[in-house]
């Protein structure tokens, strides 16, 4: 098989094993690859970094009319409409602009009523008697509130005073400056007090709601800034304020109601009812973060993979915190400036906690739990070259490594805790002795917390390489042999040595 279809094989057989019983978190290991092995699981790198973040909130924003600014136009008094001057909805209108005339029997006997309470008052001025003049005086002023009342301005009530004459028609003005939303007068028809006539907004400035989910409310502030998109209007990028925050959250969705405040432009193209995007960006100041990609979360526990050094990839639980865009912010477990695997690290993972699987059972049965056994877990070879030979082929524990056949033994019976003399066996295709070589191993138990140790070696003859190993407790360690030849690209194999207690 070759080298990334194992891998994958490696990755599907771990999830297999382990999706059909409960979630376990199994053990991690560190591992080596080199690079070759590197580019073939397209493995990326990232950097642990402090920067300044922020958290950015999304939502889909609606417009809607500024409440303050609309207004109705009704009537407190029954009447007709005559002549209609805003006769069609979307017109603009300015505050005082004649909407309607209104001819109303009630309201022509008011004002009647009205120039009679005057000039009674008027005539009793002279009178000798206080109460007659007090009546009068009283009556003109009812007959005045009442107009007042039934929506004449003080500029029709002078009017009126001034001319003597009672109006057949009344002019009905616009109460604000705006576009008519809504239209329902017509010329001819006859009105109730109360009906509404007219709704008129004014869309100087506009609001936008949006929906905050519950975990992102103790960001958002009222007078923070926020952008507006508009799909009408892709090129553009309108400014918004925070202006309200619901008191409370919709049970289904979990989310809060907020208002937005922003001014409409000079031809105003913001129109209620239209959809955007609304970003806040909430600034967090700076932390230590790590690409988004590179946490491995398993719901329980947070690793990510370290940069160890020729090729060494540490697995290292880490705390998080924020997650933001682009990265994830690490309370504790990585340190500025420490490089991470980004992509690729699904298959480092499986490797990791396979290998770690073997070295558990090899130290059950050096405690004599040998009668267990993990089936499917079987880490992926490491080899630098071409795939072993046939069973058989090669005397017991000797590999094929390219073109070479390499054997690992200790220099004694058997390794022990403690200082040992490890031995590799070089020898050709042939059979030959290999000589001149640069050997050297690196060793680890494949445990968490277990760090790599690195070993050179010297030249004994007939092919024969020796170093130095501390073991520092017994089971199976891992052996990983590196030989380098003048005008040959290195070899790297894996082997696994027993240390005895």
């Amino acid at each position: 098989m070759n080298r990334p279809l194992a891998l994958f094989a490696v990755a599907a057989v771990t999830r297999l094993t382990f999706a059909a019983e409960p979630p376990v978190e199994l053990p991690q290991a560190p591992i080596r690859l080199d690079a070759g092995q590197q580019q073939a699981i397209g493995l990326t790198w990232g950097t642990a970094e402090r920067r300044p973040v922020e958290r950015v909130i999304r939502t889909v924003g609606r417009l809607d009319f500024d409440e303050r600014k609309l207004a109705q136009v009704t009537l407190k008094v029954g009447g007709f409409i005559e002549e209609l001057f805003a006769n069609y909805t979307g017109q603009p209108v300015r505050r005082g602009d004649p909407l309607f005339t209104l001819y109303s029997p009630d309201l022509l006997t008011a004002q009647r009523e009205y120039l009679l309470a005057r000039e009674t008052e008027r005539r009793l001025q002279a009178s000798s008697l206080p109460e007659a003049r007090a009546s009068a005086a009283s009556l003109a002023r009812a007959s005045r509130e009442r107009l007042r009342l039934w929506d004449l301005s003080p500029q029709q009530v002078r009017e009126l005073e001034e001319s003597g004459q009672a109006r057949r028609t009344l002019t009905i003005h616009s109460p604000i400056s705006g576009t008519v939303i809504e239209k329902t007068a017509v010329a001819g028809l006859r009105v109730e007090p109360g009906m509404t006539l007219y709704r008129i907004a004014d869309l100087s400035t506009v609001w936008a709601y949006g929906d905050v989910y519950e975990y992102e409310l103790p960001l958002v502030k009222v007078g923070q800034q926020a952008d507006l998109a508009l799909t009408a209007y892709p090129a553009e990028r309108f400014t918004a304020r925070v202006a309200w925050v619901s008191p409370v959250l919709d049970s289904k969705t979990r989310t809060a109601k907020v208002r937005f405040e922003l001014p409409n432009s000079p031809d105003q193209i913001l129109r209620p009812e239209m959809y955007g995007t609304v970003e806040l960006r909430v600034p967090l100041g700076e932390r230590l973060v790590v690409p988004g990609t590179a946490v491995l979360d398993s719901g329980r526990r947070q690793v990510v993979f370290v940069d160890g050094g020729d090729g060494r990839l540490l697995p290292r639980e880490v705390r998080v915190g924020g997650r933001f865009d682009d990265a994830v912010e690490v309370l504790a477990g990585v340190e500025p400036g420490e490089r991470v695997v980004t992509s690729g690290n699904f298959l480092v993972d499986s490797e990791s906690r396979l290998q770690a699987a073997e070295s558990m059972m090899g130290m059950m049965g050096a405690l004599g739990m040998g009668g267990v056994k993990m089936e499917s877990a079987r880490p992926m070879e490491m080899g630098g070259g071409e795939a072993p030979a046939p069973p058989g082929a090669l005397p017991a524990g000797e590999k094929q490594v390219g073109d070479l056949r390499v054997t690992v033994f200790p220099a004694r019976e058997t390794a022990t805790v403690g200082e040992n003399a490890i031995r590799v066996r070089v020898r050709d295709a042939a059979g030959a002795p290999v000589a001149g070589a640069t050997v050297r191993f690196s060793y680890t138990m494949d445990m968490p917390g277990m760090t790599i140790e690195e070993a050179p070696t010297r030249e004994l003859g007939d092919g024969v390489y020796e170093g130095a190993a501390r073991f520092s407790m017994g089971g199976p360690w891992s052996l990983v042999v590196e030989i380098a030849r003048p005008g040959k690209p290195p070899v790297r194999e894996k082997f696994t040595l027993r240390v005895q207690p």
